[in-house]
């Protein structure tokens, strides 16, 4: 079987995007192709979308990947504390005539899952995660994507979505309900703004070349964890608007569309009764941002599982996070639901359940499927391309 276009989608989830980058650098081994030459439009979000940005950066010869899958899974495992660099200090403080040294330890001996400087400040530099960013993604535009790349975001001033996409024919900057931006774009600004986690980093400022408009834009887990529909919807307006210029192209409908979908590990830990009851506002805040994150990935993995064909979906996601005898861990070793947990135990962990995932049969079975179906569809693709030349 083959499709007319093919669409892959990545969640966010900090530093548990190895998992989604572990899957596809065995998806590059088992096909013998990179990423973006398998599929038509990339999407992420937050993790997902540095990820998505980084499969599609060109070498500077420009047509080929600078970045490998495997390329990517090193950039967590070796950058990931460098990318959350903790602050030492605050800019602001609200209690000045206080010792700080004081309300952190009463802050500490009451259990709370979050520091005391955390409340006045968000918790990481973003110095850490620009240098990071920088350095890989340099000033390369946007539109210069070796395949179509979809970024999640929000803007803050206007209260919108707000895509960054490679393709500027859909770019729109008009509109009241959502933002789709491109032209004079770097993919380093995409990067910023959409893993720009609040708590966590700061807003990302852009402003774009040769306009004054500005723009205050932070993570776009806060409205599409998974952005598998947004992909998909985005994917069938690039194809339309390539039937405009070539009327020979039929249309499309939905089962035309492969789908994949990456998750970065869903939380299986029960929250009893017993302990959340006895939670404020201040013990609900870290639980509460996990728990709308993954429960969103889920619900949507719920619909697309229902709306999509059996053999047009592919989602590929891992309970990994059970503290409570996973067979995807030992007994001795454990996974934090954070998404900020950089220690090199926690880094190793997430690595070990995602290779044990990887060996499960019915993984190994659907991947195999993919892998036929993705040639299949590349090559039905690839000479839909030469005709229209």
């Amino acid at each position: 079987m083959s499709f007319k276009l093919a669409v892959l989608a990545i969640d966010g989830g900090g530093i548990k995007g190895i998992v989604p980058a572990i899957i596809l650098a065995k998806i590059e081994e088992i096909t013998g192709r990179k990423i973006h030459e398998l599929f038509d439009l990339i999407a992420g979000t937050s993790t997902g979308g540095i990820l998505a940005l980084g499969l599609t950066k060109p070498n500077q010869g420009g047509t080929e990947a600078e970045f490998s899958a495997e390329n990517l899974v090193k950039l967590y495992t070796e950058k990931g504390g460098e990318i959350f660099e903790e602050r030492k200090e605050i800019s602001y403080f609200p209690f000045n005539s206080l010792p700080i040294q004081l309300l952190e330890s009463l802050f500490k001996s009451l259990h709370f899952h979050i520091k005391f400087l955390e409340l006045f400040e968000s918790k990481y530099k973003r110095s850490g995660k620009d240098k990071v960013l920088k350095d890989r993604l340099g000033e390369t535009l946007l539109n210069k994507a070796l395949t179509e790349v979809l970024i999640i975001s929000y803007e803050g001033e206007k209260r919108v979505p707000f895509l960054f996409t490679s393709n500027c024919a859909k770019e729109n900057l008009n509109s009241d309900y959502f933002l789709e931006i491109c032209s004079g774009c770097e993919m380093y600004d995409a990067a910023m703004a959409t893993s720009a986690a609040p708590t966590f980093f700061k807003s990302h400022p852009l402003q774009l070349r040769n306009s004054k408009k500005k723009y205050t834009l932070i993570d776009g887990g806060v409205i599409a964890n998974n952005p598998t529909p947004t992909a998909i919807v985005e994917a069938m307006k690039s194809y339309d608007i390539e039937r405009k210029s070539d009327i020979s192209l039929p249309k499309i409908s939905l089962p035309e569309i492969l789908v994949v979908s990456l998750g970065t590990g869903r939380m299986t830990d029960p929250l009893s009764a017993k302990e959340t009851d006895k939670w404020g506002l201040i013990k609900w805040v870290k639980p509460l941002i996990n728990i709308v994150l993954s429960g969103q990935s889920e619900v949507i993995d719920y619909q697309m599982d229902h709306l999509l064909l059996p053999e047009q979906y592919y989602r590929f996601q891992l309970d990994y996070i059970n503290r409570k005898g996973n067979s995807l861990l030992s007994n001795d070793d454990d996974v934090d639901d954070a998404m900020d947990n950089t220690k090199p135990e926690n880094i190793k962990n997430i690595e070990t359940a995602t290779k044990k995932f990887l060996k499960i049969e019915k993984v190994q079975r659907d991947l195999e499927k993919l892998k036929d179906v993705l040639i299949a569809s590349l090559e039905t693709r690839e000479l839909r391309n030469k005709k229209k030349v």
